[in-house]
């Protein structure tokens, strides 16, 4: 078993650090991913394992980012910035240009546009190559209240897009 992932790894043709750089680009935006892992010489299968667990790694930061800071009404996100203003030693206070700022522009609207079309399973299945993961999963915990079944469906499709990009990447 080992040797096996020993083998896989060390075939690639890559390092740690070049490994580690694939994994960072995918958990962000994910179609970048996998022509810089053909560039920095893996093979197909390292291809699919690396943007596979940068993929799913971001999907999981971002879910629970989402979940204690973004969307959380009471603990998490006043430990959050307290902690922050102790460490910084700045109090942090909103600008007066945020406070009166329309929700209403043009990124919004197409957002919006796209949820009412497409639904849920349009978001989970353009998330990995046409939104980014942190919008994809921010707004995928924001619909479905962080339900289990969709962070499942998230990390579903970025290995099926991950296989998928993949194979398209061996023609060209």
């Amino acid at each position: 078993m080992f040797a096996l992932m020993n083998d896989i790894l060390l075939t690639g043709g890559g390092d740690l650090p070049g490994y580690l750089w694939i994994a960072l680009i995918s958990s962000v935006k994910f179609i970048l991913a996998v022509p810089a892992s053909y560039i920095f010489g893996n093979s197909f299968l390292l291809t699919i394992l690396i943007t596979s667990l940068g993929g799913i790694s971001g999907i999981l930061f971002f879910h629970y980012l989402s979940r204690y800071v973004i969307f959380s009404d009471g603990f998490g996100f006043h430990i959050y910035f307290r902690a922050l203003e102790q460490l910084t030693g700045f109090t942090i206070i909103p600008s007066a240009a945020s406070e009166t700022r329309s929700p209403f522009g043009r990124r919004n609207r197409l957002l919006v546009r796209l949820i009412r079309r497409y639904g849920l399973t349009g978001i989970i299945i353009l998330t990995p190559v046409l939104l980014s993961i942190p919008l994809g999963t921010i707004l995928t915990y924001r619909f479905t209240s962080g339900r289990v079944g969709s962070l499942i469906m998230l990390c579903f499709s970025v290995v099926a897009w991950s296989v998928v990009l993949s194979a398209t990447g061996l023609f060209f």
